[in-house]
């Protein structure tokens, strides 16, 4: 079963459909650190996870709080408004002083998260991508969560992805002496974003990932977003 992320007029649904998948996903969640494929339409995203790598050491995240514009004001309103809940108090209360603020996770250490995606416990991972060139690794997130969440949140010094003793993708947070993983249950997530994939072969003709594309755009170099181009023969070859 396959996990599904969608937002259908900016609100979020979670749900499991499809037969099989690259790995067992303990955690129905799609997080950021999780492949899988990003399909968007005039009011709907919607992100179908597949599989998560393995990470042996921590992936840097930056963690940001963002005062709402009016394009991230209608998202996080539509996808409320989709699961029927009532508008939220932060754009209704008129005597509220300071301006309602959102929160936003990225990756921000890319050289090293394609390190790890090409490291050996990554293979089946690999090869899966390889086959599907539709696939995606998501990158960012934007969410809100309940007052007492965002005060640890906004405590912390440090936030990283990190796979745990039970082979879990797994967020952490630490500070003030203490590192513990943030419970993804209490993230209310209104957007995401992912990033495509750039391949090249190695030195001995092994497929690779040379880099990843937040902002979309063209692979640079010798770098390609099909992989299977890689595996061409060449047409004077075949003569």
């Amino acid at each position: 079963m396959r996990p599904t992320f969608t937002i259908v007029y900016m609100a979020l649904l979670f749900n499991a459909c499809g037969p099989g998948k690259i790995q067992n996903v303990p955690s129905q969640l799609p997080l950021i650190g999780s492949l899988g494929k990003h399909q968007s339409g005039l009011f709907k995203k919607n992100f179908q996870k597949i599989g998560e790598p393995y990470l042996s050491s921590p992936i840097a995240v930056a963690f940001e709080s963002i005062a709402f514009n009016k394009s991230m004001k209608t998202r996080y309103s539509k996808y409320r408004d989709y699961l029927g809940k009532t508008p939220s108090a932060l754009f209704t209360d008129t005597v509220q002083t300071k301006s309602p603020r959102y929160y936003q996770l990225k990756i921000t250490d890319m050289v090293h998260l394609v390190e790890e995606l090409n490291r050996d416990e990554n293979s089946s991972q690999r090869k899966y991508l390889q086959e599907d060139t539709d696939l995606r690794i998501m990158t960012h997130i934007s969410f809100m969560v309940p007052e007492e969440t965002a005060h640890r949140l906004e405590a912390a010094e440090q936030f990283y992805l990190k796979t745990d003793h039970n082979e879990v993708l797994t967020l952490y947070n630490r500070g003030a002496g203490r590192t513990e993983a943030v419970e993804l249950s209490t993230l209310e997530i209104f957007d995401f974003k992912t990033a495509v994939l750039c391949w090249r072969k190695n030195k001995r003709g092994k497929l690779n990932i040379a880099q990843i594309l937040i902002d979309g755009g063209t692979c640079p170099g010798a770098t390609v977003s099909n992989p299977k181009t890689l595996n061409k023969t060449p047409d004077y070859l075949k003569l």
